[in-house]
Order: C-alpha cells, then structure tokens, then sequence
C-alpha cells in the first residue's frame, strides 16, 4: 500500500492529484505542520528537511520512502508507466518542466502569497515576488501557446505538478490568471475526473489546515512563518 503524508498544501495536492490519474489504491495521513508535527521524531526520520510531502510504498520486502514532491511523481510516474515518456527527448521536456515547477512556480508563489498575506509592509520583497510571479504566469502562457500541454502534446508529470499550484495562484491573485492560453490549459486539467476528485479531496484538508490555524498558538504560528 501507497501512504501519503502531508497537509492540503499544492505540493501534498500534486502527488494526490496523480495518484487519483493513475488510479493507484492508497492512504492518507495528515502531517499537521501548522502546530509543528513535521518536527516530531518520527516524521524526521523519514524526512529530515521536515517538509511533506513524503511518501512511503510499502509493497516491497522493505519500506521505500521518497520525500521531495518532484522525486515523488517521478518514482509513481516509472512505477506506473503512465505520465512521463520511458526515454528520449520527450521525457526530458517533460523533466525540464517538471524542474521549471519545483525551482520557479512553487517557490516563487509559495513566498509571495506569504508576503502579500503576512507581510505587506516589506515592500521591496513584495515588488519582487510579485514581478516575478508574473513573469513565470508568462512563460506558462508563452508556452501553452504553441502546444496542448507544457512538455508537448501529452499530459505528463509537468501539468500535474504544476496545476495545484496555479489552481492555488488564480485563488489568491484572480487577475493575473486570465491569458487565453493558460486558462484553457487550466479548465481542461480541472474538467479531469481525477481532478474534480482531489478537489473534493483538498477542500476536506483546507477545511483542516484552517481549523489548526485557529487552534495554533502564537509561538506556533511563528515557527509555521518562520518569523
């Protein structure tokens, strides 16, 4: 059996959204991070950098366990045979895009959501963040374009890692969302069944997350922000 460990976060969203495509029985178990589970013993020891999500496929003779979402969908994605080209040229535009995802979008999104939330009066960091999501929205549309999905004409591992997280963007910054070609992008991966179902699925944690946020105290929100 596959178990996830996470929260409703887009990164945790990603691997639940391809699990759902593939059809793969698996598990849930909730990593509360905002009242500080992800550094309990336990969690650390399948994950030092204390971040979900984490995966953990225990159908061989010893547990196999993957942090690091990207390195996530690329074991189910080899595991599967679905999703990601077995060789040549069409799997690396598929791993470029994947990388675009986990070194550009997630990062960049995740600190100006958190600016423009938490901490509007810096400014500097807050132009920043905010031109530079703009500018990765643009390389989306640029590249959706000129082909149906980002590595080409398949949908692959770069559209189910990135989706989640422009899915999380539109939420917080709606105008910015709009181009013709990303937003067509956007509704054909939303109309999926395997999509309508993660949704279902992260409304459930969201409605979580927010319950801990009320329940956290002061000094557990500041480890949370990192303040």
């Amino acid at each position: 059996m596959l178990t996830v460990v996470g929260m409703g976060s887009p990164n945790v969203l990603k691997v639940l959204l391809f699990l759902e495509e593939a059809g793969l029985p698996y598990r849930f178990e909730r990593c509360d991070v905002i009242l500080g589970e992800q550094h309990f013993p336990g969690f650390t020891a399948f994950n030092p950098n204390r971040k979900v999500p984490v995966l953990v496929d225990d159908e061989g003779d010893e547990p196999l366990v993957i942090a690091e979402s990207g390195a996530i969908l690329v074991y189910l994605a080899e595991r599967t045979g679905a999703f990601l080209p077995r060789s040549g040229a069409a799997r690396y535009a598929v791993l470029q895009w994947l990388m675009f995802q986990m070194s550009g979008i997630g990062p960049v999104f995740g600190h100006t959501i958190h600016l423009t939330s938490f901490a509007a009066g810096e400014t500097y960091a807050v132009r920043r963040f905010t031109r530079e999501l703009a500018r990765l929205v643009t390389v989306m549309e640029e590249r959706l374009s000129s082909r149906e999905y980002l590595a080409g004409d398949d949908y692959s591992i770069a559209d189910i890692a990135a989706w989640p997280w422009m899915r999380t963007g539109k939420r917080f910054f709606p105008d910015g969302f709009s181009s013709p070609a990303l937003a067509r992008w956007m509704e054909a991966i939303a109309a999926r069944p395997a999509a309508t179902r993660m949704e279902q699925i992260a409304d459930d944690l969201a409605a979580r997350d927010r319950e801990s946020f009320k329940a956290a105290t002061p000094e557990q929100l500041d480890r949370y922000f990192g303040r």
